[in-house]
């Protein structure tokens, strides 16, 4: 998979990136704060493979910037940052020419993190981002059983009882046909036990067409992410 597939950000059904992060070729392609003792630093990808990583460090090194490679010792990923910065504001001015000169705008994740060596809230991020992908591809496919199964038993509709709910999704599943999706603005907050995830999604079908703010709380249950928590706000 070339690098303009790390950087990618459109989500239709049969769409390479979204296959290879189904099979795990692939890491996904983000822009992540993190505030480290020495400054802050922008991550622009996370990848299985080293020799990925290095190629995609050899990239953005020949447009100027100083990238770099972070692997903890019990971590899957290898994530290539740039900086730090001794502000935030300096870094948020990186991504941002990140994204208009180098086409790097696929998808921007905001999250304090610990310092570059330490790798926990890091990878679950990464993990999170990769379960949102796969998510998003079974709405947009229709597969109704893969789409539930990311959705915690303990999930709460505020509206709905859980079985109310999951018959109301099926229904509009079955209804609803030519789906896709596309998301932006995606922030990402970390917390003891849940991980945040807000986004602007614009969703169309042949019988829908909205556009709103989207909020899904994830939770780690034992081997596997799940959410928890879904708020949908229409614009």
């Amino acid at each position: 998979m070339d690098d303009r597939a790390a950087t990618m950000f459109s989500f239709h059904k049969h769409k390479s990136i979204l296959m290879g992060v189904v099979f795990g070729l692939w890491a996904f392609a983000s822009l992540v704060m993190a505030n480290s003792e020495k400054g802050w630093t922008a991550q622009l990808g996370s990848f299985h493979e080293e020799k990925n990583a290095e190629r995609f460090v050899s990239r953005i090194k020949k447009k100027g910037y100083t990238p770099f490679v972070v692997k903890g010792e019990n971590s899957q990923w290898y994530k290539v940052r740039v900086g730090p910065y001794p502000s935030k504001e300096e870094a948020r001015q990186v991504v941002r020419d990140l994204k208009k000169n180098q086409g790097i705008s696929a998808m921007v994740i905001l999250s304090q993190e610990g310092p570059p060596d330490s790798e926990g809230p890091g990878d679950s991020i990464d993990v999170v981002v990769s379960q949102f992908l796969i998510w998003l591809k079974a709405w947009q496919g229709r597969e109704v059983n893969a789409y539930l199964s990311f959705y915690s038993k303990n999930f709460k509709d505020p509206k709905k009882s859980r079985k109310e709910w999951e018959m109301q999704r099926r229904s509009a599943l079955s209804r609803n046909s030519s789906i896709t999706i596309q998301v932006s603005d995606i922030q990402m907050k970390q917390n003891d036990e849940t991980i945040e995830m807000s986004f602007v999604q614009d969703f169309k079908s042949d019988r829908v067409s909205d556009i709103g703010m989207k909020e899904l709380i994830w939770k780690n249950e034992g081997n596997r992410w799940k959410i928890i928590k879904e708020i949908w706000k229409p614009t």
